[in-house]
């Protein structure tokens, strides 16, 4: 049993991480388009922070509070439950939902302004920069709206085994953004412009995509308003803790945000560049395992089996650490050629490239532990107890503040990097200690066995990477070549002392890889 829950895990994510990789893809081309066409200034600055205050609702009630509540009972429901119990739940909350984010967008159209005060209060001093950014949101506002509902019914098919359609609509908002740069920026005195009529179209796209697949799936889907569903209180009683901290950690990103705003122009910039990259195999890998775990995790909840649980949490922490930690050492050794090469087109300089990998460095750091909360967080949601991950949160969150404000002073924009790494690993350690004593719920001996593999073969790859680098950087060739060779020779060379180290991570995913390519 044990081994086919690890096979599911392991066949959710590769399904999650092949879209999810093509979305990161089309995703760092995007990025390159916007550092070609708009650098990083006064313009960027405004678009990020203006992006950023939809995405943080999109995360509170789409794919972050609202999914952690109701994915579990949702699971349990349909474990235990009739059919037409569970869809009352589903149409339910769809419908609350749909309301919800209604209200949201009118509310963020009409007090843009306001919005935009809060986050980036440093623009207050900077009239065209605050007019650019408050036009901008009052714009993308909408958005809310849209991608909260595509996302909560990406939950609902992952609940119903189906992975890619939810994977498969953040590659629409790729396209459209690269699209809108390219085609539609010359039509605009402020070219800015373009990028933002390509969030609302894509949007809509985006929610028509997850509609098809639910169609496709015949989930019932519809209006209405059943509050005496006691799985419905059951949501609603959870989701006021869920929320609670799925803001506070949307707060770490905004309160990054105001404090650049301080900072000279391009700071705000220099954080999204940087974080773009960090996020490449965080959002490949880790967000992905997210994805595919927890509603193998709920499912073995709703059924009562701590030791399934358990099982499948050392897997998925085994397997995300054999990921991410060659990752980790691969961005912090090709940190230069890699922003050099993405990003340094245009009117995009070298200054910027310096700057931009700078940060991304300190937020390596944190990197293995924003990746393995991604297997303990779903955990306690799965049990249904989203107060200690919000715990977890605020302490976080107040380390983080107390380190930013501290760090700024001293490194600049790179101290509000550390700072949020530094956050993430106390957020990880103290959720990790928390389980142990709730649930007896822990990092096992199998975990330690592989985890040393894990090392000693990212020390191998490592002083290969170094090696090739080294030998090409001599020769004069191109950042292009070098991140090509590095990574090429890097993996092989990380695979094969996987193997000679008999890592049981690696046969996993050879043995379940295998068996996909034969399909």
């Amino acid at each position: 049993m044990a081994q086919s829950k690890n096979h599911e895990i392991v066949r959710n994510l590769s399904i999650v991480s092949f879209f999810t990789l093509i979305s990161r893809i089309l995703g760092l081309l995007r990025d390159i388009c916007i550092a070609y066409f708009f650098g990083a200034g006064v313009a960027t600055d405004a678009f990020f922070v203006a992006f950023r205050i939809p995405n943080l609702f999109r995360r509170l009630f789409g794919e972050g509070g609202l999914s952690a509540s109701f994915i579990p009972v949702y699971s349990e429901s349909l474990v235990k439950k009739r059919a037409e119990e569970s869809s009352d739940l589903l149409m339910t909350v769809f419908t609350i939902l749909f309301f919800i984010l209604l209200f949201l967008s009118v509310i963020g159209v009409l007090f843009s302004f306001v919005f935009v005060a809060i986050t980036a209060p440093g623009f207050l001093n900077k009239p065209f920069e605050l007019h650019l950014t408050v036009f901008l949101t009052r714009m993308m506002f909408p958005y809310i709206f849209l991608i909260g509902l595509t996302a909560f019914f990406a939950g609902v098919l992952n609940v119903h085994n189906s992975y890619a359609p939810g994977a498969i609509y953040p590659i629409i908002l790729n396209i459209l953004f690269i699209i809108s740069a390219i085609f539609l920026r010359p039509f605009f005195h402020e070219g800015i412009y373009a990028l933002a009529i390509g969030v609302i179209i894509g949007g809509v796209l985006q929610i028509l995509s997850q509609v098809y697949y639910i169609k496709r799936k015949k989930i019932k889907l519809g209006f209405r308003f059943n509050l005496k569903n006691s799985d419905v209180k059951t949501v609603f009683k959870l989701l006021t803790p869920s929320l609670l901290g799925m803001a506070v950690i949307q707060l770490n990103l905004l309160f990054d945000t105001l404090l650049a705003s301080f900072l000279s122009s391009g700071s705000i910039s220099y954080l999204y560049y940087g974080d773009r990259l960090y996020q490449f195999p965080l959002g490949v890998f880790a967000i992905a395992m997210q994805t595919a775990i927890f509603p193998v995790l709920s499912a073995s909840f709703a059924r009562g089996d701590i030791k399934e649980v358990d099982n499948a949490f050392n897997f998925s922490a085994s397997l995300m650490f054999f990921i991410i930690i060659p990752s980790s050492i691969g961005l912090i050794l090709l940190r230069n050629h890699l922003v050099r090469l993405i990003y340094m087109h245009g009117i995009f300089n070298f200054i910027d490239a310096q700057k931009t990998a700078s940060v991304l460095l300190f937020f390596i750091v944190g990197l293995w532990a924003s990746a393995l909360l991604k297997t303990v967080v779903p955990v306690f949601y799965s049990m249904k107890d989203t107060r200690t991950p919000v715990n977890a949160a605020v302490y976080s969150l107040i380390i983080n503040i107390i380190l930013a404000v501290i760090l700024m002073q001293i490194m600049g924009v790179d101290g509000l990097a550390l700072a949020s790494s530094i956050s993430l690993i106390f957020n990880y350690l103290f959720l990790l200690r928390r389980l142990y004593l709730k649930k007896g719920i822990g990092l096992r001996s199998g975990f330690f066995r592989s985890f040393t593999k894990t090392i000693l073969a990212s020390i191998v790859m490592g002083v290969f990477v170094e090696l090739i680098i080294i030998i090409l950087n001599r020769l004069n060739y191109h950042s292009l070549m070098i991140v090509a060779v590095s990574i090429t020779f890097g993996a092989a060379s990380y695979f094969i002392a996987s193997f000679l180290f008999k890592n049981d991570s690696f046969y996993v995913v050879r043995e379940v890889l295998a068996k996909r390519l034969k399909r």
